[in-house]
């Protein structure tokens, strides 16, 4: 698999917030490497109030069928502080293999969606990473008009 590296970062990258699809699947291309998409994982690009990536946190050794409740926890654990900041935050699943998203991936992105909506937080979006690439998963549905 040839993913990104740190060396395809641009310059200052820093200053580049993680509202473009695009960009987004790239850092959590980046973030989740080989061996943890192959143990399983969790990750979570904490942003800022301009939606920049400050700090990845990644869970490694969650198994393919795992029950999302751990990213419920971790999501509010880290809702204080980004209430605070005014931050969001970006969230991948690692999985060994798959072009397509299973059930449970549709199960963890619709906690993590459920779970930022009543905590109050801004989703950036949720892909899954797999030794095939990175997967984005839809976009909540915004209420009907």
């Amino acid at each position: 698999m040839a993913g990104m590296t740190f060396e395809d970062l641009p310059e200052r990258a820093n200053e580049i917030p993680l509202t473009d699809p695009v960009v987004a699947g790239d850092v959590i291309d980046l973030i989740i490497g080989e061996a943890d998409r192959a143990g399983g994982c969790l990750a979570l690009m904490v942003c800022d109030s301009e939606h920049r990536g400050v700090q990845p946190v990644l869970v490694g050794e969650v198994p393919e069928d795992a029950d999302p409740g751990g990213l419920v926890n971790l999501l509010h654990a880290v809702a204080p502080l980004l209430h605070e900041s005014g931050g969001s935050v970006l969230i991948g699943r690692g999985r060994a293999h798959g072009t397509r998203a299973t059930d449970a991936d549709r199960a963890w992105h619709e906690a993590a969606i459920r779970t930022c909506r009543s905590a109050g937080l801004t989703l950036l979006g949720f892909h899954v990473a797999t030794a095939e690439g990175v997967l984005r998963m839809p976009d909540p549905l915004r209420d009907a008009s």
